[in-house]
């Protein structure tokens, strides 16, 4: 039975990190390049390309039918968002093919001012699903990549139910977290993966529980070529090559495999499918991270999947290297054009060349008659074949001469030189991306009723002992319960007596931080307790949540949690839309938290001022790595550090993630009387691995300082202020 393959093409996206990279990328045979400019992208350490280079490499893409895609994939700050217009203008200009994003502010603005730009979801934004995808096409997003831990299934169900063109990751590296949803870096030490800048304290070795030392938390590599029939039958359209960090050598060695077996599988979808061992042995040896996985297309998690060892990375040979240097390093591409030159005696001189279906004629100089010696095909012929410097390369030449003319060498060189600069710019005006202008449908928006409250103090739960406490602090208003709390049928009915305790707080349901489809089946429990009249609203941790609330149309209160980024103003007042409170950024400082929230409204913010912070979520479950899958733990997993720090890491068996979470909480007590003067609408105490003293010892310390006590002293001596001081660069 013949295939039905849902592809004409599929497109190999390959990595550039600097202009040596993207010529590698062209001459190896990739469809479009993904580079970063000198603002505003992911890779901070890499060299990037200035405005002139990029326009440079769009000139030569576009000569060679191929794509640009810019990576604006960084959560920017209120006071770098003005720049964003600027930077992008001599870029659209010069005819940028699409943008990568994460910063949904910097969505809607460049949607608004860059008519018929394509827009990219980043995978910093965390799609894990058909809702989070739905939410992003109706903002203008025409491509999702979507996160790297779904399986083929999950993909195939975005692609399905969407329509949006699928860009994955085949190739390279991979983050242990899910993607935009990492703060470990940050936190620790300063440096933000969602401004490019990760030092990696994934890839660094920690001691177990039982005194083992390994590396739980570094992923080896991904490698999909032997999957590549089930990657384009799932309706991937895009397959993406990791690596703007990496050489040339990489880039053109993987990019030039990759695009050797996708052809082939298009060309014969019928036939066996398979690697030759040499192939694969080649791909190995360009910067291999210790071993290689083929990710999570196939399986959810898997210790198979984890080095557990130190990092090694294979070299290759200098003949490999060699090889490929002479393939596609050491000479440039060109363009095979064919071409006409008509040369006689009295009659204006016409050349013609022609690339595919474009071409253009050229008129020149008029030819004399030959004194001496006339011009032969042959001179002719080794004139005009003289490409030089240009993209072309002439494979065909007809001749019309009488052998009795002449031209002068000068005129036949301008004839030519003129001709290849027409044939170009036709070129480029053919392959220049369609600027039409978009019209976009009006936002599905939930609009909320301004927030009426302020300087509340409110407390988040996951436990029945936390809530339990919190229940009987007079100075609690709000409590945020755990969803997965409330449908445990073993506690649910001593959860609602706690709440029936304390009527007259207020109630919201905090709905986990990520949601696959493995989680839809608890959407109509979720749907049904909010629909009690018990909680006033839900607390949402991402964008699949938003869309199904919007979608089940419910009716309370909508609260951002902080992983929903707004780092800027563009940012709050397209989430205004939908949010009648919004969790403060976690890594900005004072300063930048000033500038965020400079309305005339501040109640519309929240502010998590205690509580142990997530640094990272993950699909790869550390107990399972390190012992086994037990689907029931309820005590954390600790891992240490080679500086005796511990961090907790929970699993959530339910929903099948882990959180890892700081060995210390996150406290800003010294800094009340500041934020109190800021007129938040809400401040929060998150309580996450707390047992009831511990909680009990929070509330009472908070509760006292609240009320302008500040003679008990704080619970714990170990304690972080975040980045409210420091911030992240």
């Amino acid at each position: 039975m013949t295939k039905n393959l849902n592809h004409k093409k599929i497109e190999l996206l390959a990595p550039a990190g600097d202009f040596a990279c993207f010529e590698a990328a062209i001459n190896a045979g990739a469809d479009a390049i993904y580079l970063g400019g000198d603002k505003f992208g992911a890779r901070a350490y890499t060299h990037n390309f200035s405005e002139e280079e990029i326009i440079d490499a769009l000139k030569i893409a576009h000569l060679f039918q191929r794509k640009i895609y810019l990576t604006v994939n960084t959560l920017v700050k209120e006071k770098e968002i003005s720049d964003l217009i600027p930077y992008l203008t001599p870029l659209y200009n010069a005819g940028l093919d699409g943008v990568i994003v994460q910063d949904l502010g910097v969505l809607m603005l460049i949607r608004d001012s860059f008519p018929g730009l394509e827009l990219h979801a980043s995978t910093q934004m965390t799609i894990t699903g058909v809702y989070g995808a739905k939410f992003l096409k109706e903002l203008g997003v025409c491509r999702i990549v979507p996160a790297r831990e779904l399986s083929l299934t999950e993909i195939a169900d975005i692609k399905r139910e969407t329509g949006l063109a699928i860009e994955t990751f085949i190739h390279g590296a991979m983050c242990y977290a899910y993607s935009g949803q990492c703060l470990f870096s940050s936190i620790l030490g300063g440096r933000s993966g969602n401004r490019g800048r990760c030092a990696g304290p994934c890839r660094l070795p920690y001691t177990d529980a039982h005194g083992h030392t390994t590396y739980p938390l570094s992923l080896k590599d991904m490698y999909t070529l032997p999957m590549i029939p089930k990657l384009i039958e799932a309706g991937i359209d895009s397959f993406k090559i990791e690596g703007r960090m990496k050489s040339p050598e990489y880039v053109a060695g993987v990019t030039a495999m990759y695009r050797k077996y996708i052809d082939l599988y298009l060309s014969e979808p019928d036939k066996p499918f398979h690697i030759l061992p040499q192939d694969e042995s080649l791909l190995r040896s360009l910067y291999i991270r210790t071993d290689i996985c083929k990710g999570y297309y196939e399986q959810h998690n898997s210790r198979d999947m984890v080095t557990l060892k130190e990092a090694g990375y294979s070299g290759s040979e200098n003949d490999v290297l060699n090889s490929i240097r002479a393939n596609y390093l050491e000479s440039s591409k060109t363009l095979p054009i064919s071409g006409s030159i008509r040369i006689l005696a009295n009659e204006t001189t016409e050349l013609t060349l022609a690339y595919n279906n474009i071409k253009v004629i050229v008129k020149g100089d008029i030819a004399g008659t030959a004194i001496n010696r006339p011009l032969s095909e042959a001179d002719i012929h080794s004139r005009i074949s003289k490409m030089g410097e240009t993209c072309f390369s002439l494979t065909h030449l007809k001749v019309i001469t009488d052998n009795q003319s002449f031209v002068p060498v000068k005129s036949l060189n301008e004839l030519r030189r003129q001709a290849c600069m027409e044939l170009q710019s036709a070129i480029l005006s053919h392959n220049t991306p369609d600027r039409a202008s978009t019209t976009y449908a009006p936002l599905n928006v939930k609009e909320q009723p301004a927030s009426d409250i302020t300087n509340q103090l409110y407390a988040s739960v996951t436990t029945l002992e936390q809530l339990e406490q919190v229940v009987v602090c007079p100075e609690i208003t709000g409590v945020y319960i755990a969803v997965d709390l409330v449908i445990d049928e073993k506690l649910q009915k001593s959860v609602f007596r706690q709440m029936k305790c304390a009527p007259d707080k207020k109630y919201y349901l905090a709905l986990p931080y990520i949601l696959r489809k493995r989680s839809y089946g608890f959407l109509e429990k979720y749907a049904q307790l909010l629909n009690m009249d018990i909680f006033c609203g839900v607390l949402i941790r991402n964008m699949e949540e938003l869309q199904w609330l919007l979608d089940i149309d419910y009716s309370g209160q909508y609260i951002s949690d902080y992983t929903v980024y707004f780092w800027n103003r563009q940012t709050s007042q397209l989430l205004d839309h939908y949010f009648v409170r919004h969790t403060l950024p976690i890594e900005l400082n004072r300063k930048e938290l000033d500038q965020l929230t400079r309305s005339d409204n501040k109640s519309a913010f929240e502010m998590c001022i205690y509580g142990r912070l997530p640094l990272m979520f993950s699909a790869n479950c550390v107990r399972k790595t390190l012992e086994t899958c037990t689907h029931d733990a309820t005590e954390p997993y600790v891992l240490t550090d080679r500086y005796r720090n511990h961090f907790p890491v929970v699993q959530n068996c339910r929903h099948c993630y882990n959180t890892l979470y700081n060995t210390v909480p996150l406290s800003l007590h010294s800094q009340i009387v500041k934020l109190k003067s800021e007129q938040y609408g809400v401040y929060r105490l998150d309580f996450t691995l707390e047992g009831a003293r511990e909680t009990a010892a929070i509330l009472n310390y908070y509760s006292n300082l609240w009320k302008g006590n500040d003679s008990i002293p704080f619970p714990y001596t170990d304690y972080t202020n975040g980045h409210y001081k420091r911030g992240v660069e």
